[in-house]
């Protein structure tokens, strides 16, 4: 079940050459990309997501509907209203290509090439959430969707819709 706050994972669907190319880039990393697309649901239809095609900000969950699953943070009360007012102030920049093309080159050097990347004012998705929930103190592994998806204990899994 839902809740304000809950991060929204998006698992790949066979038809979108965008979401061939995120699972195979995950799964060059480190043999594993169920997860290409996370967001943060806030309350009715509404998430909010860095994604590729627009800038940051609200977007409706049925877009993803039947193809996402639900990641539970472990936060406070006040944790999730200071993760909250962060992605709010993160609202409307741009999606973060070179971002892209940093993991792009990192993944294809064999991790030789690009060390830490140095973020800007734009963000990809897992960075948009991760960056979020730092501002709220909580510290997770943001470099993909699958990254962000295995950190537990801080985020549990739970699965719905079709597989």
């Amino acid at each position: 079940m839902l809740h304000t706050g809950d991060l929204i994972f998006v698992r790949g669907q066979l038809s979108s050459l965008v979401d061939d190319a995120i699972q195979t880039g995950e799964w060059l990393l480190d043999h594993r990309g169920q997860y290409v697309h996370v967001a943060v649901y806030v309350g009715g239809n509404t998430i909010m997501e860095a994604q590729g095609f627009r800038r940051s900000g609200r977007a409706n969950i049925g877009d993803y509907a039947e193809y996402y699953d639900i990641g539970h943070i472990k936060m406070t009360d006040d944790q999730r209203d200071r993760f909250l007012a962060a992605l709010h102030d993160e609202d409307n920049l741009p999606y973060d290509w070179p971002g892209i093309w940093w993991l792009i080159v990192y993944i294809l050097t064999c991790r030789r090439i690009g060390g830490q990347y140095r973020e800007r004012r734009r963000r990809y998705c897992s960075k948009y959430v991760g960056w979020a929930l730092r501002q709220a103190g909580i510290i997770v592994n943001d470099r993909t969707p699958q990254d962000l998806a295995d950190s537990s204990p801080t985020i549990s899994i739970e699965k719905v819709g079709a597989v």
